[in-house]
């Protein structure tokens, strides 16, 4: 009895490890709503850093190129604009997260007429990996976007940054990223209820188990 509440507890926590649903925490799309002073249609767009020391909530460490149909279609599932971090050299940009359970999703794409060595983009957790991805642009003339999903990971009480780094050649030529949403883990009502259930037998055993135990002893000291 006491294995299978065990059993049922160690299941109750696997099932809350990996969410069932999940809450949009933030969207970045880098439109005008965003980005008021973004690129128009058929242009790009250099924040440096100084002076620029903030687009769309990301910080750019020293640089954010953005693109309005430049080299490369935007994603059908995507707005018009997005971003490169390998404007005139290998670039990163970063935010804090709060306390929490997340995972994280984006969008990329290889830059077309770019081999696989100069459009890998990495992702990391106060550096510590999330993802990473490159791609060939060279297969076809316009853009491939796919999405990318992390891990669920988890920020602690003093917050974490979140990084997106350029980490192919640098050569002004590099990867695009787009409709970075950030999710807070949410779990299911019954998820919760599974747990509670599992610790409760777990607990209603244990108990048993010391009772059965006393009264043994007890036994034996009336032999």
């Amino acid at each position: 009895m006491f294995k299978k509440a065990a059993y049922a507890a160690a299941a109750a926590a696997a099932f809350v490890a990996a969410p069932a649903s999940a809450a949009i925490v933030w969207q970045t799309t880098w439109e005008a709503d965003q980005v008021p002073d973004g690129p128009a249609a058929g242009t790009f767009k250099i924040y440096n850093n100084p002076p620029t020391t903030g687009v769309a909530g990301w910080t750019p460490d020293t640089q954010i190129e953005l693109q309005n149909n430049v080299a490369g279609a935007p994603a059908a599932v995507g707005g018009k604009v997005f971003a490169e971090l390998d404007a005139d050299f290998n670039s990163s940009m970063y935010r804090t997260l709060s306390a929490g359970v997340y995972y994280l999703d984006y969008l990329y794409s290889p830059r077309p007429g770019v081999g696989f060595n100069s459009n890998g983009i990495v992702v990391t957790l106060n550096g510590a990996e999330l993802s990473q991805i490159s791609g060939s642009g060279t297969t076809g003339p316009s853009t491939a976007w796919s999405t990318v999903t992390t891990q669920q990971f988890t920020v602690g009480a003093g917050g974490a940054t979140l990084r997106f780094t350029a980490n192919g050649t640098s050569d002004s030529l590099g990867g695009y990223i787009d409709n970075i949403t950030l999710y807070s883990a949410v779990p299911e009502p019954g998820t919760w209820a599974l747990l509670i259930l599992g610790f409760g037998v777990l607990g209603h055993s244990m108990r048993r188990r010391s009772s059965k135990v006393r009264i043994a002893k007890a036994s034996l000291n009336f032999a």
